[in-house]
């Protein structure tokens, strides 16, 4: 079974999980995402990015989560 190591914005080490495929550990990031975003609890700071990859037992990135946030600017542009 493969393992896939995810890694999240202001994580320091990735978990390493076996999952089946990418398709497996498409489910698991966005689930993991979504807990993620949970416990923050509102905290994400504008402005602000969360980025969650998954990364192949090479290395490579094989599929990533990223959420921006921004304000809207104050003169009136939206």
């Amino acid at each position: 079974m493969p393992t896939f190591a995810f890694h999240w914005t202001g994580e320091t080490i990735p978990a390493l999980v076996d999952l089946p495929d990418e398709a497996a550990a498409w489910g698991q990031a966005v689930a993991t995402t979504g807990e993620i975003l949970r416990d923050l609890d509102g905290s994400l700071p504008l402005p602000g990015e969360f980025e969650m990859t998954v990364r192949d037992a090479t290395g490579a990135v094989v599929l990533a989560i990223t959420i921006r946030t921004r304000q809207r600017p104050g003169d009136g542009e939206a």
